[in-house]
């Protein structure tokens, strides 16, 4: 009888310790992929490329650095998903909500170099990217699972 006792004490200590643990995994996984998300792209579009606008970039900038965008989105939802080990989706959800904001961010306050058509553009390939790392982190078997 303390043998049963003893099991189904243990049984949700475990099961709230894997809860806190995917907890902080996903925290870390929406913070660690979204502050690479923002370097990288912003070493897309500032540093390899001068700033990306509409108005003053040539079209090979324009293509290279949207290309060079997308491959940043890749990469963070692909560093993203390996820190929660192929386990959910939540961080690509919260750093796609943080995308949206700041589209809308950048809408409302009029801050963007180019037409708006331009910007959603962008950030539209920043979410398709993003949810491609998600789907090749899933795909591939480099986490464990």
């Amino acid at each position: 009888m303390s043998n049963l006792w003893t099991s189904t004490n243990e049984q949700p200590s475990k099961n709230v310790m894997k809860l806190r643990t995917r907890i902080f995994l996903t925290a870390l996984a929406t913070a660690i992929g979204g502050l690479c998300l923002q370097l990288y792209v912003t070493l897309s579009k500032d540093v390899l490329f001068s700033g990306i606008q509409f108005c003053t970039s040539s079209t090979t900038d324009l293509v290279l650095g949207t290309m060079a965008m997308f491959a940043s989105a890749v990469f963070s939802g692909f560093i993203a998903s390996l820190i929660v080990v192929r386990d959910n989706f939540w961080p690509h959800f919260f750093i796609t909500l943080f995308i949206i904001g700041k589209l809308s961010v950048v809408a409302l306050c009029g801050q963007w170099g180019g037409p708006l058509w331009f910007e959603a553009g962008l950030h539209f390939s920043l979410l398709a990217g993003l949810w491609l790392g998600w789907y090749g982190a899933v795909k591939f078997p480099l986490a464990p699972v």
